[in-house]
């Protein structure tokens, strides 16, 4: 919810959304908001100074049978108080869980005396042990002196800790740089990209995943060119990566949808070329390789599966409802893609069958997940989306024209920040739209003078 806070640096009072209760089965996002670090964290809008939020936090998972509960201590409540607090946050939980859902542990939450042992159960539902989080902690705490320390000192850090620079490291660098472009701090992300920079060129795994971004750029731009990426072209660039087993993998994973029957008999082609020409250690490089591929791809068919009938038994219980918003809500947490997908199909199925009263029991699905996805996100965002799949200028001027009100220089940071995570990810279709955007709405902003 909105609350006032005033920033304990400046005196300056602003608004900021605080959350007392993480249902995960209602509001999954907010238990990535809570990994990420960013539930109840205030940045002032005047001096830029942020933190956490000292509030109580009462945490449900049903899917792991997790109900706890942790109280500050900086909230300095007695005995009485807190338990009129907690019975109340319990009490809000119960009711907004339907009787069928409602489990005797839900009675009493396991008290977290510390945020970092609430932290740490939440993150057990991931996998994560204590001892990988301790490690995490260290990177961010190397990550923090990197990026105020000298030109030298960070020299010898990267040598003297260069166990500690890993892919999660990178992944925690690259949500810094994220998060610090929301902040406005343009001295910082600039040091912080300095650093990214930097740690490409002078660590192994930097200049691994340098050489991989490379190469995955490379196939983008090549399918740009022809017009798609096909099974040929995807095998070219796989035989041209094969000395480097984890970037070839990356490859084909990059572009699984071209990983068909005609991909892997170009593959055979190649090695019962070199077989013929004598290649027999080029042969049985490529071979293995062929071999290790055929292996993911089955995995990935066979997960596939499991997602799709996980997705179909979902969207069941859904249609199966009494009340069909409450039975999205219910599942809100296992709407992703695949779910869309199916959805979709099934949608579709009904329609050309002539089933119209489940065709519309469908569509109410829909709608009712598009307008929660929708009040979760910004509306900057979901301009931002509009424009993006909108191929037309003409029809984004008329996007633009419609909210002006969101027109700003603002916005700008929100289209480069995203720009940049395309570029990093490899989507450099998806980039050259955002730049086109960036360039349609600096244009916006000198015509109205507010550039």
């Amino acid at each position: 919810m909105q609350t006032q806070i005033t920033c304990p640096n400046c005196g300056t009072p602003y608004m900021a959304d605080i959350y007392q209760i993480v249902d995960v089965g209602r509001q999954p996002q907010l238990k990535e908001m809570l990994l990420s670090g960013q539930l109840n964290f205030a940045v002032c809008p005047n001096c830029g100074a942020g933190g956490r939020i000292a509030t109580p936090l009462l945490y449900h998972d049903p899917a792991h049978d997790l109900f706890m509960v942790h109280v500050p201590q900086e909230m300095n409540l007695d005995q009485v108080r807190r338990e009129e607090l907690v019975g109340r946050l319990v009490q809000q939980v119960v009711n907004q869980t339907p009787m069928e859902k409602r489990r005797g542990y839900m009675l009493q939450p396991q008290t977290m005396l510390t945020m970092q042992s609430f932290l740490e159960k939440v993150w057990g539902t991931e996998g994560v042990t204590p001892e990988m989080l301790a490690r995490q902690q260290k990177q961010v705490e190397l990550l923090r002196t990197l990026a105020t320390a000298s030109s030298d000192v960070q020299d010898y850090l990267i040598k003297d800790r260069a166990r500690e620079i890993d892919e999660t490291f990178f992944g925690i660098l690259r949500a810094q740089i994220e998060a610090t472009s929301q902040m406005n701090d343009s001295n910082l992300v600039n040091d912080l990209l300095n650093l990214q920079a930097k740690l490409m060129t002078q660590t192994e795994v930097g200049r691994r995943l340098e050489k991989q971004q490379i190469a995955l750029h490379a196939l983008s731009r090549d399918a740009k060119r022809e017009g798609g990426l096909s099974p040929k072209l995807l095998a070219q660039h796989v035989i041209a990566n094969e000395h480097d087993d984890a970037l070839a993998n990356a490859i084909a994973l990059t572009g699984q949808g071209a990983m068909n029957y005609e991909f892997f008999s170009l593959l055979t082609k190649e090695v019962e070329k070199r077989e013929k020409a004598g290649n027999k250690a080029g042969a049985q490089q490529l071979g293995h390789l062929r071999d290790q591929l055929l292996v993911t791809q089955r995995e990935l068919q066979e997960a596939t599966q499991e997602v799709l009938k996980k997705a179909q038994a979902t969207l069941d219980e859904i249609m199966d409802a009494t009340n069909i918003e409450e039975g999205v809500l219910d599942h809100l947490g296992e709407v992703d893609d695949a779910f869309m997908h199916v959805l979709e199909a099934r949608l579709a199925h009904a329609e050309q069958s002539g089933h119209d009263d489940q065709a519309e029991k469908l569509r109410q699905i829909q709608d009712v997940i598009i307008a929660q996805i929708q009040g979760d996100t910004p509306p900057e965002i979901q301009l931002l989306s509009q424009m993006v799949n909108t191929p037309d200028k003409a029809d984004r001027d008329e996007l633009m024209a419609a909210r002006s009100d969101l027109i700003s220089d603002q916005f700008l940071e929100v289209v480069d920040m995203l720009q940049d995570q395309a570029r990093t990810a490899g989507q450099e279709d998806l980039a050259d739209r955002l730049n086109e955007i960036r360039s349609e709405v600096n244009a916006r902003l000198l015509v109205t003078g507010q550039a």
